[in-house]
């Protein structure tokens, strides 16, 4: 039998729980949220407004969009293969603590979204980023060669599902021209995230590794793709299909005073 009491008290434990559920992440398959803490040098969540340090050594890099992402890259002039262990976050956005991404470094990006993971690919000229002209470059990833990832301490997070996570599996994949970067924010019985973020085919390339619109040098694109893609098998079919791209203009971010550019010369 409800009482006056029961329906006073009712209407404070739904609130009390819609308060609580709206706090808690969604459910993720296990695999996906990473379990441990942030590096060492990182700050203890991703942070907007953070001072702009073109000095730090902070390792958390951020993906939400295609104006909001951060990479990695090496701290001073060197290879990537050199400093794979503690190349540090580099931000388009003061956040992180991390470095800001000087103005005028991309002449290209796409940003790719599906079920299973988000992506970013661009071209510029990453040698603003501290990767030596003419270097290939590398792949990083959470693993690296002793299981304490590539960099060691280093984070990767989204806000794609609607708040901010902390993803396990993601890799990136970058040269003094071209990066691509995926993670791999979800997965189910067929596709697990380890494979979604399979990089042990890193020779291969970002278009064979991570398939997507790679014709985009020159124009800054925001790009969805809706369908759930194989980790590097690209269907040839009318089911892969691209919705129409925005153009946007990076750089415009108004109030952010920038690095310049800077020469290695």
């Amino acid at each position: 039998m409800l009482t006056q009491r029961t329906l006073y008290v009712l209407p404070l434990i739904a609130a009390y729980v819609a308060t609580v559920s709206s706090q808690q992440p969604p459910y993720l398959p296990p695999g996906v949220l990473a379990s441990g803490t942030m590096g060492l040098t990182n700050p203890p969540r991703p942070t907007m407004n953070t001072a702009i340090n073109q000095t730090s050594m902070a390792r958390l890099i951020t993906a939400n969009s295609i104006e909001d992402f951060c990479i990695f890259g090496p701290p001073t002039l060197q290879p990537i293969s050199d400093s794979e262990t503690f190349v540090v976050a580099w931000c388009t956005l003061p956040r992180n603590n991390a470095r800001l991404i000087p103005d005028g470094t991309f002449t290209g990006l796409s940003f790719l979204k599906t079920d299973m993971y988000i992506q970013i690919m661009g071209y510029g000229n990453l040698t603003q980023l501290n990767i030596p002209y003419g270097d290939y470059g590398g792949e990083l990833d959470p693993h690296g060669a002793y299981g304490t990832g590539n960099p060691i301490g280093g984070n990767v997070t989204s806000n794609i599902s609607g708040t901010d996570l902390n993803y396990q599996e993601w890799m990136l994949f970058i040269s003094f021209e071209k990066f691509c970067l995926r993670i791999c924010t979800n997965a189910n019985a067929t596709y697990s995230a380890p494979y979604m973020c399979w990089h042990q085919l890193d020779i291969m390339g970002c278009e064979f590794v991570m398939p997507g619109n790679y014709k985009f040098n020159g124009t800054l694109y925001d790009v969805l793709y809706n369908p759930i893609l194989p980790f590097f098998f690209l269907p040839h079919t009318s089911v892969f299909f691209i919705l129409p791209a925005k153009p946007v203009k990076l750089m415009s971010l108004v109030g952010i005073k920038r690095p310049p550019l800077h020469s290695h010369s």
